[in-house]
């Protein structure tokens, strides 16, 4: 069965994850690239990213990214006010959050994602760690419009609870060599 705008199929879907969980990294970095690059093939996205961030100063910063096209291209480290992100949505409710068409919503059309680097498509799922703190989002941005499918969020769900578990690894390696 075909997901039908872009992207893999589902049973393609299941065997990029499965081959991702089955991967040992050495470095939590490797392990958040390589689920980013799954996630890439399973949404058909330009870009997609993890951000980290930090409610009480409401500041979203992109703590990982892999782009594949020139013509969206975040960088990493990216500091924004939350409030300048669609991912203000997710982190406002810890759901997901989809607009298939940034530029038909006068707010969201506002966004720098959309009036700047003319992101049209966004889905976020929070990324949640083992104690229940929201650690912020992973994300998929296209130029595009593109309709999503309850698939695509699940999968991003799935992947977000993996991308915790490196996240955590990599939290927990820099307290011990601190």
């Amino acid at each position: 069965m075909t997901i039908s705008n872009g992207g893999e199929t589902r049973s393609d879907a299941l065997g990029l994850v499965s081959q991702f969980a089955a991967q040992i990294f050495s470095q939590a970095d490797d392990a958040l690239n390589a689920l980013l690059a799954v996630a890439q093939k399973i949404l058909d996205y330009q870009t997609v990213l993890i951000s980290q961030i930090d409610s009480e100063k409401s500041q979203l910063r992109i703590h990982v990214v892999l782009n594949s096209d020139r013509a969206l291209a975040v960088p990493l480290g990216l500091q924004i006010p939350l409030t300048a992100s669609p991912c203000q949505h997710v982190a406002g409710s810890i759901q997901p959050f989809e607009a298939d068409d940034m530029f038909s919503d006068p707010a969201l059309a506002m966004l720098p994602a959309c009036k700047d680097m003319g992101a049209r498509a966004y889905v976020g799922v929070p990324v949640v760690v083992a104690d229940g703190s929201f650690f912020g989002t992973l994300v998929g941005l296209d130029t595009g419009s593109k309709k999503q499918l309850p698939e695509h969020v699940e999968w991003l769900q799935i992947l977000a609870r993996l991308a915790a578990l490196d996240i955590q690894r990599q939290d927990t390696k820099e307290v011990v060599t601190s």
